[in-house]
């Protein structure tokens, strides 16, 4: 929900928008700083697109705003794009952008004090991307979702404590039942080894980095001739393992190329090892595609967001039960059925603060697959 009401902005999106005064609308948006400054020129884009869409659509026409679906087997039968058509996508998404923005404009006048503006910088195009986005979503959550439904059912493997998961998503608890239920999948098939190497803490991570790069080539060649993951919770260790774990069966993306390196992981013959900051959800790795994986960095939620600064202020829990539901995400992703085999190696010693202190968060069913590994550094 929080991404659904975000909005979030860039260079890109406002070229694919198609404004005739395309140079004016980027200079507005590379002078923004503060959140008074953005709510100010989504009004001026609002203004901006909706007298786009009335310009496309007149220039148009009524017969070509119909998207006939001869323009469509004409475009590839002869191979040429048509006008039209692409110009009625770029209306549909003028129009879904003003629709978010119509909204976003609307809450945020309502609890000003919930939102906070992000900003991020892609690392390969240096792209601004400002985002304005709510701390907390459960009064939305309430008003778009929760009060339209009698009865809502809600399934996850990650929900880890009821009082706390009813609380962050405004669910009342009365209202409420909690059933949790022990993985089927046979513990021999999920097994994870802990083999603490060091912490990945702020203070530590090169030091421990060093410790990470012969235990790394030892576990590649343990594991020589299956796929697997490594999962570093952020593009500075991938880095770091690119320059120094030197090995052919690595594979590193950026943020622009993901898509396309995962596709050559799950279909290269070869026993490739996918490399990433961000392959711990919305990602199955199910069978060959990974029988091992390594989580070298606890994925503990990044404080250079000023929203996730602001939640763990705000409550502390959160940030001890995000992370756990971020690590047990991550090691469920080479193990998708009964059937299928995956070991996790957590090498990351961060990961003992975890089971001291936050084992609440971590289900029976889970913490009985953890073994831990003695080793020398």
């Amino acid at each position: 929900m929080s991404d659904f009401i975000s909005i979030k902005i860039n260079e890109n999106i406002i070229k694919k928008l198609k404004f005739s005064n395309e140079y004016l609308v980027l200079s507005k948006l590379n002078s923004v700083n503060t959140i008074d400054e953005y709510i100010e020129y989504l009004t001026y884009l609002f203004s901006e697109i909706n007298q786009s869409i009335v310009e496309i659509e007149d220039n148009l026409g009524i017969g070509s705003a119909i998207g006939d679906k001869r323009d469509v087997r004409l475009s590839k039968i002869t191979g040429v794009p048509n006008v039209d058509l692409k110009m009625m996508q770029v209306i549909s998404d003028l129009k879904q952008y003003s629709l978010k923005i119509e909204i976003f404009l609307k809450e945020y006048r309502i609890k000003p004090g919930n939102w906070v503006l992000e900003t991020y910088q892609n690392e390969k195009s240096k792209i601004m991307e400002y985002s304005l986005e709510p701390i907390w979503a459960y009064d939305y959550l309430e008003k778009y979702i929760w009060s339209r439904y009698d009865t809502v059912v809600l399934m996850s493997g990650t929900i880890l404590d009821k009082n706390l998961f009813s609380k962050l998503n405004g669910i009342d608890l009365e209202r409420t039942v909690y059933y949790s239920v022990p993985s089927p999948f046979p513990l021999k098939n999920r097994m994870i080894y802990y083999m603490p190497l060091g912490k990945m803490s702020y203070n530590k991570k090169e030091t421990t980095f060093k410790n990470f790069v012969p235990w790394i080539h030892k576990i590649l060649a343990k594991y020589k001739g299956s796929k697997g993951i490594i999962h570093t919770n952020s593009f500075e260790l991938s880095n770091w393992i690119e320059n120094d774990v030197k090995n052919e069966r690595l594979i590193f993306h950026d943020s622009e190329n993901k898509t396309e390196l995962l596709r050559m992981h799950f279909e290269s013959d070869k026993d490739t090892v996918f490399v990433s900051p961000s392959a711990s959800t919305g990602i199955s790795f199910d069978h060959d595609k990974s029988r091992f994986q390594i989580i070298a960095k606890i994925p503990y939620p990044s404080l250079g967001s000023q929203k996730n600064k602001l939640r763990k202020e705000a409550n502390s829990d959160w940030y001890s039960w995000k992370t756990c539901c971020n690590l047990q995400q991550a090691t469920g992703r080479s193990v998708r059925s009964m059937t299928d085999y995956a070991d996790t190696i957590i090498i990351d010693e961060s990961f003992g603060d975890i089971i001291k202190y936050n084992s609440k968060y971590l289900p029976e069913w889970f913490q009985v697959s953890i073994k831990k590994v003695e080793v020398k550094k």
